[in-house]
């Protein structure tokens, strides 16, 4: 199987139509009523529990109680919300890490974004919880006007006009036109250095970017990589000025982009301060005829501790707070029941990752994984460590709407899958005696303090059939270079991302140890991954992609390479004066955190509950 880029073995089975164009403005719909929704997606940072603080927030009147909810929208105010840890730069070339330039998501743009219109805004159609989704009808144009591909190597783009760049070096405010998308696509994919060019295979690069007019960029690619590039040119390459030239942008005052705000002030560990783009020429697609974005300001506050963040989020200091404990969650639901909230899964469900390349351990035989799958009780799990707010069965694909199609409930999987998920001790014994062990064995495994309390539970639980677990607990650093280096021996807590594209990377071979922790070979899933799936990149209908994958789940089940331990919701709460917002946090593939120009600050609903 031929190794590519790292960049287009993530995107090798998306699905692409062959002529797509940018969407309409959606129906106008009025924004729903907030309230509970189980959706998926987000990775919390490091947190401790929370101490109890005051809750801080005056109680509106019965007179006032009268409006409640920001649901008109309005121009103005200042939007804020807490950071775990500070921005790591403005620049992807530098960071090479999107999701750590967090102000590039809203001071650059795109060639295309999700469309805001098609999440819980408007029809519902996706959630905008989960990063990282690409899914073309779900799609709408940002720099693109309109994209088609008019053969199996061509992506032609027509750049919408009347965009202009931020008023600040080296482009002072002129337009945006198809010289500054030409040199954005050639400054991430062909220079030498960058860690797209140097993870890219020559066969695999682009062949030219062209620009017929000023308003048209023609890209060829090789046939095998459309629709890679249809996903990567579209969805992930931040558009910026020509002018840059072979500068990168190393602090915040070259910040420049096409966004709706404009960095002004950085404070290294404190806070990141931008205002509103008063030339930004988004409309509202919810709201047809407003131009967005509505609040003035947006301020992102570093705030490391978490309960000094929960805090914040009680005395309505911040504006909304995602990546909550649902022992956080609940607390203050009952504490603060004028927060709007959701509750959901993240992206990552928690793994017990087995050495497979060895033959001298236990964990080369199938029995052995089978029966440690079953020494653990995951329902009491839930009820006990979790109480009831956690799932057992996210894998491979993660139950969420977004993915309804591809994932197969455990009801539907196999006999053997489903034995699994269920707590047979007894079997598990003569399991692991059929295997050999009929003593048990001793094995240990590499983790970080957030796994280490729910593992001390599978301990104990698989003492009970003869197998002794050592815990190896590391500093979060320690860890993370273990995992992603794969320098565990024998066993590894580890999460696994549950989105579609990414779990068949999980079983090849050319993907170890970054995807593939376990390090196992199997030649079923690396004949359908190259026959079903890679071939037909870029004409591939999303129904048929979306059917290999699910008719591939089942077997990743019965393969057993990884034990899945039970997946906790998490909360996203914000405050009543946040209009618009429903827990969103990606809107489009990739864009974190960019959902901030959508929404609004109702300061008439915000001085009822605060009295300022």
């Amino acid at each position: 199987m031929r190794k590519g880029a790292i960049w287009l073995c993530l995107s090798c089975i998306m699905v692409v139509a062959l002529v797509l164009s940018a969407c309409q403005p959606a129906p106008t719909t009025e924004p729903s009523e907030e309230g509970t929704r189980v959706v998926g997606e987000v990775t919390p940072g490091e947190e401790e529990e929370a101490q109890e603080e005051d809750k801080g927030i005056v109680e509106p009147s019965e007179e006032a109680k009268v409006v409640t909810e920001a649901t008109t929208p309005k121009y103005g105010g200042t939007l804020t919300y807490a950071l775990v840890s500070d921005i790591r730069g403005f620049d992807p070339n530098i960071v090479n890490v999107d999701a750590e330039c967090l102000t590039l998501h809203i001071t650059n743009e795109e060639l295309m974004t999700g469309d805001w219109a098609k999440g819980p805004a408007g029809t519902g159609d996706v959630s905008w919880i989960m990063p990282g989704l690409f899914i073309p009808e779900h799609n709408r144009g940002a720099i693109a006007e309109s994209w088609e591909m008019p053969d199996e190597q061509t992506l032609k783009y027509s750049i919408r006009r009347g965009i202009h760049w931020h008023d600040r070096a080296p482009a002072f405010g002129r337009e945006l036109n198809a010289e500054d998308v030409a040199y954005s696509i050639h400054r991430k994919y062909l220079i030498p250095g960058t860690e797209v060019y140097e993870n890219t295979v020559e066969e695999d690069r682009i062949i030219s970017i062209e620009t017929p007019d000023k308003w048209t960029v023609v890209v060829t690619v090789p046939a095998h990589t459309l629709g890679a590039y249809f996903q990567g040119i579209g969805a992930e390459t931040w558009i910026f000025p020509v002018e840059l030239g072979d500068a990168n942008i190393t602090s915040w005052e070259g910040a420049i982009g096409t966004g709706p705000y404009i960095i002004t002030d950085h404070v290294i560990d404190s806070s990141v301060t931008l205002d509103r783009n008063p030339r930004y020429w988004a409309e509202d697609p919810v709201h047809p005829g407003n131009r967005l974005p509505y609040p003035d300001k947006v301020r992102q506050l570093v705030i490391e501790d978490q309960a000094t963040r929960i805090a914040a989020l009680q005395t309505g200091k911040i504006d909304r707070y995602r990546g909550l404990e649902w022992k956080d969650g609940e607390r203050l639901m009952k504490g603060n029941p004028e927060l709007n909230y959701i509750r959901y899964l993240t992206h990552v469900s928690p793994m017990i990752w087995m050495r497979m390349d060895k033959p001298e351990l236990p964990f080369d035989d199938l029995r052995v994984r089978r029966a440690l799958s079953m020494a653990i009780d995951r329902d009491a799990i839930i009820e006990g460590y979790f109480q009831g707010n956690a799932e057992k069965f996210c894998h491979p694909i993660l139950p969420v709407p977004d993915m309804s199609d591809m994932f197969v409930p455990l009801k539907e999987q196999s006999a053997e899958t489903q034995e699994r998920y269920e707590h047979h001790p007894d079997k598990a014994r003569e399991l692991l005696a059929e295997a050999g062990y009929p003593n048990g064995f001793k094995t240990s495994i590499v983790t970080h303090k957030d796994y280490a309390d729910m593992l001390s539970i599978v301990k104990q639980q698989w003492s009970e059939v003869g197998v002794e677990l050592e815990l190896d607990v590391r500093e979060r650093g320690a860890w993370r270079s273990i995992m992603r280096g794969g320098g565990h021996e024998e066993l590894l807590a580890a999460q696994i991302t549950n989105i579609y594209y990414y779990r068949p990377l999980a079983y090849l071979e050319d993907y170890i140890p970054q995807y593939n922790r376990s390090f196992g070979v199997d030649e079923y899933v690396e004949e359908y991954f190259e026959e079903k799936l890679q071939p037909y990149i870029g004409v591939l209908t999303d129904d048929v992609l979306r059917a290999n994958l699910r008719e591939l789940a089942p077997y990743l089940c019965d393969l057993c390479w990884a034990i899945e331990l039970p997946s906790q919701y998490y909360y996203t709460m914000w405050q009543p004066w946040v209009g618009g917002y429903h827990g969103e946090y990606s809107v489009g593939r990739g864009n974190h955190e960019d959902w901030p120009k959508y929404v609004w600050i109702d300061e008439d609903v915000k001085r009822q509950y605060t009295g300022r």
